[in-house]
């Protein structure tokens, strides 16, 4: 009962995301867990059913960490100053997303056609906020949608090839960027607000 009480669903968790990230879904066991977490495997029983479950768990903290913050940033009120700040301030890390796990996640699904497809459904719901993120000032429905389309794929591509770009000059970028995305170049008020809100 010790152990019980000395470890919570979250502490399973946490140790399962890290091994997930570092060593791939397929070293995310439960007897090296538990000998990582000092437990017996009985501890684990005691908050999941089964290791299906842990997986299940591993996936729903994916969707509400980085699923969940990018498209609340893209569809967050205010314009679309206020919204890209949000995004890029998710793509900088500064936020709840984590590009670490982006990438566990997208490596685990390629060997899992489940996944894959659940996979391909997040990055429709993602494109589609930056769709409805970009609309207002990019009207036409097909260049909207490759815009957003441009925006996600380059990100996801970055974390992929691990880029490896100073904080400072990544800020700085986020305006140039922002003509890219959008179409046009932000205005001198703009500029400063986007970095403004990034260098916070």
């Amino acid at each position: 009962m010790a152990e019980r009480a000395r470890l919570s669903a979250d502490d399973w968790v946490t140790a399962a995301l890290d091994v997930l990230v570092n060593d791939g879904i397929g070293a995310v066991k439960i007897l090296p867990l538990a000998r990582e977490l000092d437990v017996t495997r009985g501890s684990f029983y005691w908050h999941f059913e089964n290791h299906k479950a842990l997986l299940n768990r591993l996936l729903e903290v994916w969707e509400e960490t980085n699923s969940g913050t990018i498209i609340a940033a893209a569809t967050r009120d205010g314009g679309i100053i206020e919204r890209y700040i949000a995004l890029m301030r998710c793509w900088l890390s500064m936020e709840r997303f984590d590009p670490h796990l982006e990438v566990a996640v997208r490596r685990w699904g390629r060997s899992n056609p489940e996944l894959w497809e659940r996979l391909r459904a997040a990055d429709e719901r993602r494109v589609e906020a930056f769709i409805a993120m970009l609309a207002p000032e990019v009207p036409d429905p097909t260049m909207a949608l490759h815009r957003a389309r441009t925006m996600y794929y380059l990100q996801m591509g970055w974390y992929e090839l691990e880029v490896d770009v100073p904080l400072d000059a990544r800020i700085e970028s986020c305006t140039s960027y922002f003509e890219i995305y959008v179409g046009r170049p932000p205005s001198d008020d703009e500029r400063a607000a986007i970095l403004a809100g990034l260098r916070v």
